[in-house]
């Protein structure tokens, strides 16, 4: 499985690259960046990793607003689009986030943070662990994730012209990975449930202290129309999470 999810990014990298460059990736540009922001909070002097970063892009915001950024993700051509465009001095290294990852010690950093990358790993509860063994106590822990209705189902249920509801099956089948369309290529998203989902959180020993359901604004629907749906059905969750 390992092989198989690396080849399908290495296989969507480039497309990725350059439609996000072009501001296509409209849920983050247009709905979920004030949130991720905001949640994030003043990260001014703060040591912050970004746990599966893609191309840099969120770390370039978090150094442009004064932290000290690492970003790692498995996709080397990532790492290499990443480095090639700092904005400050941000560092970047693939690494496997559900393994240890080289050259961090335990108890060293202020705030990790998972934009959106979760659902691509068959084993976040790992992830989750690492983060735990990196955070400073007290560190803060924010994962932006597809909503679990969401990798339950992933698709609407329409006629011709309309969009009548959001498909959900299935909710309780965390077996195996369920395929995700994205920019010509279908890689493996994997579905866990909400309860396992925080109890992983707990059991790796962080205090849930918020979770947050993304909706746009008026003023994001009308610059980017696409984020609408973000009305009807919480697409996205954000856990704010604190080692104790």
């Amino acid at each position: 499985m390992h092989e198989e999810l690396k080849s399908q990014w290495d296989q969507l990298a480039e497309r990725w690259i350059t439609e996000t460059a072009a501001g296509k990736n409209t849920h983050r540009v247009g709905l979920l960046d004030p949130w991720m922001l905001e949640a994030a909070g003043d990260v001014r002097g703060k040591d912050v990793i970004d746990l599966g970063c893609g191309e840099g892009r969120f770390c370039r915001m978090l150094a442009e607003r004064g932290a000290r950024v690492l970003g790692v993700d498995l996709c080397e051509r990532f790492i290499q689009h990443a480095r090639a465009h700092r904005v400050r001095d941000e560092r970047y290294q693939v690494s496997d986030v559900q393994k240890r990852i080289d050259g961090i010690a335990d108890n060293t950093l202020d705030l990790a943070v998972s934009y959106v990358s979760v659902v691509d790993l068959p084993h976040p509860e790992l992830a989750v662990r690492e983060a735990h063994r990196i955070l400073k106590p007290g560190g803060r822990l924010v994962i932006c994730n597809l909503a679990p209705m969401v990798t339950a189902g992933n698709s609407w249920v329409k006629t011709t012209d309309k969009k009548l509801c959001f498909y959900l099956d299935n909710y309780f089948d965390e077996t195996t990975g369920r395929g995700m369309p994205m920019w010509g290529v279908t890689v493996t998203g994997f579905h866990r449930t909400l309860s396992n989902t925080i109890n992983s959180f707990i059991q790796s020993g962080f205090v849930l202290e918020g979770l947050k359901e993304p909706m746009p604004s008026a003023q994001q629907v009308q610059e980017y129309p696409d984020v609408a749906d973000n009305l009807r059905v919480p697409l996205f969750v954000i856990y704010l999470l604190r080692k104790a």
